[in-house]
């Protein structure tokens, strides 16, 4: 009878809250970061919730403008990510047992390099570039780690172009020039399209390192770009970071068949992501002369459902094993008591659900954009969000941080 009730647990547990939880990301696409960040606050999660709450609260509060609070709140998660890396033995028992929301969180492959993107934009925006810098040395030792068996798994080129943003700032110009590279390799070896922003900086970095070779091979690669390289630098650099919309939640595939002797239902569950046209929204910063495109250095959305390809087989095989532990339960409580026996049956059928836990509040795309200007001010515009005025002030260098959830504009100037 314990071993019912152990499996009845799982109805008083995080299955109301991971459907909690993407609820509120769905809500996102509609609510402005402000409000659902309110609600998130006003929850506590359950322990094997933990990092997944603090990476939502972390990027909220980052969208919000909370620096200081989304700093202390993805610190959290990427600790509990880290201390995460093996997994205690009673946990994957209840995991084999009930369902995986037992687990603990500890992130897929996207969350464990994208929370590092996300601290360092939350350092640079609370004017602290040298924490930021150190956010972007760890994701790089994140990656590096992630990659030994599979290239391109965790390998992110938003990470690369913010660490090369972030390395220029600071006139680390080999450094720069050696992320942008990095960028441009993953964003080739995945057929996406190199923002003009990028190719620029290629061309600039090498320039500016006096790297005649490396400037030559990009200068033929992009011919026109490098005859606008040539023209007098401007007085400001403008880099463009936007947010495009809210990533894909998961959503759970259920089968109840009956077992070969008829005489109880075997029930499976697993997670999935359901096929969408997604419509991509892009931004504009403009200085009356020119209007620059904000184009796409990341697609989440994709990455996410990449990440739970790698997962499947893994899943597919606990959840096997966790259906032959319960068939196995019910037969022992039939054998006893007939009663007993559909008791168990109907828990374990109700207890069975998927794991649909993810960073499910991140933006669908990252964009890039790069503007170098005379003009005192700018214009960022978005189709959601109208247009938003950025003053540029003596500094000449520029990181303006925009999303297509917020009238909010960040900006960092040095």
């Amino acid at each position: 009878m314990h071993k019912i009730m152990f499996v009845l647990l799982c109805l008083l547990s995080g299955c109301a809250a991971q459907h909690n939880n993407i609820k509120l990301a769905n809500q996102l696409q509609q609510e402005p970061p402000e409000k659902i960040l309110s609600i998130l606050s006003e929850t506590e999660p359950d322990q094997s919730d933990f990092a997944q709450y603090y990476l939502n609260l972390g990027y909220l509060q980052l969208l919000s403008g909370e620096f200081e609070l989304s700093i202390d709140s993805l610190l959290k998660a990427k600790n509990e990510m880290l201390s995460l890396q093996a997994t205690s033995i009673s946990e994957n028992v209840a995991a084999g047992t009930v369902n995986e929301t037992f687990r603990r969180y500890s992130g897929y492959p996207t969350d464990r390099v994208m929370v590092h993107n996300m601290l360092a934009l939350g350092y640079l925006f609370n004017n602290n570039i040298d924490d930021a810098r150190v956010e972007m040395l760890q994701a790089d030792v994140a990656m590096k780690k992630l990659a030994e068996n599979d290239q391109l798994n965790g390998q992110l080129a938003s990470t690369h172009l913010l660490s090369a943003i972030i390395y220029e700032l600071l006139d680390e110009r080999s450094n720069a020039f050696i992320s942008y590279q990095l960028a441009e390799k993953i964003l080739k070896e995945r057929n996406i399209s190199l923002p003009k922003g990028l190719k620029l900086g290629l061309l600039r970095m090498s320039d500016k390192m006096g790297n005649d070779t490396q400037y030559q091979y990009y200068s033929q690669q992009y011919p026109a770009l490098s005859k606008q390289k040539q023209i007098k630098q401007k007085k400001h650099q403008v880099f463009g970071l936007y947010f495009d919309g809210v990533v894909s939640n998961k959503v759970q595939q259920s089968l109840a068949v009956p077992s070969f002797n008829g005489k109880q239902i075997v029930r499976v569950s697993m997670p999935t992501y359901a096929s969408i046209q997604r419509r991509t929204q892009h931004n504009q910063i403009n200085d009356d002369k020119q209007q620059i495109n904000s184009e796409v250095v990341e697609n989440v959305d994709k990455l996410v459902r990449e990440d739970l390809d790698k997962e499947y087989p893994s899943i597919l095989l606990l959840t096997t094993t966790r259906a032959i532990s319960k068939y196995q339960l019910v037969k022992e409580a039939q054998d006893k008591d007939p009663i007993l026996g559909l008791l168990a049956n109907l828990a374990t059928i109700f207890s069975e659900v998927a794991d649909l836990r993810s960073w499910n509040m991140l933006p669908a795309t990252i964009q890039f954009s790069y503007l170098e200007t005379d003009a005192d001010n700018i214009v960022v515009s978005s189709n959601h969000q109208g247009d938003s005025v950025v003053e540029l002030a003596a500094p000449n260098q520029h990181v303006i941080l925009s999303t297509g959830l917020s009238d909010k504009v960040f900006h960092y100037e040095q």
